[in-house]
């Protein structure tokens, strides 16, 4: 079964919208998922791209896609100001995290932030989400670099932006990046995977 190093953070809603996506694409194609946590902040900085949101036309436009997006998939979508709050915490607790439990975690808290469910302004928004999804109390307590370790990692795989999707298998590993191109990530899969029989 092949690997995909899915890349996100929290504060990406296009993330979010990929992250819902995830189960259903990896029954689908016969591929496991790595979630990978990184700060979008610094690794926009670092690759030297901008921000959407620093572009007015662009996020105007994002806004509208991002609404289109949750229509088509038929997910719950509340916009939140960009640079409004800091999801690090949330990131270094799923750096912590392993296997199905990072994943849980990991749902959890993009369904809860981009439905609106919760607000990250508050300064208690992370334990509002521990009780609202009845997560572990325990996990609160775990922490981890992962997610500013991850930048070197994606910089070298040619990351400018999340989500991003990098696949490995037989050859060298392929890069998708956004989750409109995740219809073109499901045609390389099954291609490699016809190659394979």
């Amino acid at each position: 079964m092949k690997e995909i190093d899915f890349y996100f953070d929290f504060i990406s809603p296009y993330s979010y919208l990929a992250a819902v996506q995830l189960a259903a694409f990896s029954s689908e194609n016969d591929v496991t998922f790595a979630w990978q946590p990184v700060n979008l902040p610094k690794l926009i900085h670092e690759s030297g791209n901008v921000g959407p949101a620093t572009i007015k036309n662009k996020a105007m436009y994002s806004l509208r896609d991002l609404k289109r997006w949750a229509a088509y998939l038929g997910v719950p979508f509340k916009m939140i100001r960009p640079g409004s709050y800091d999801s690090r915490p949330a990131l270094s607790i799923a750096g912590a995290l392993e296997g199905e439990h990072r994943t849980h975690f990991c749902l959890a808290v993009f369904e809860a932030l981009w439905s609106g469910d919760i607000d990250p302004r508050k300064e208690d928004w992370l334990e509002v989400l521990f009780a609202l999804k009845k997560l572990p109390k325990a996990w609160l307590e775990l922490s981890s670099d992962a997610f500013e370790v991850n930048i070197g990692r994606a910089l070298k795989a040619g990351l400018f932006g999340v989500p991003t999707f990098i696949l490995h298998g037989k050859g060298k590993p392929e890069m998708f990046f956004g989750v409109d191109h995740m219809g073109f990530l499901a045609r390389s899969c099954q291609s490699s995977n016809v190659l394979e029989k």
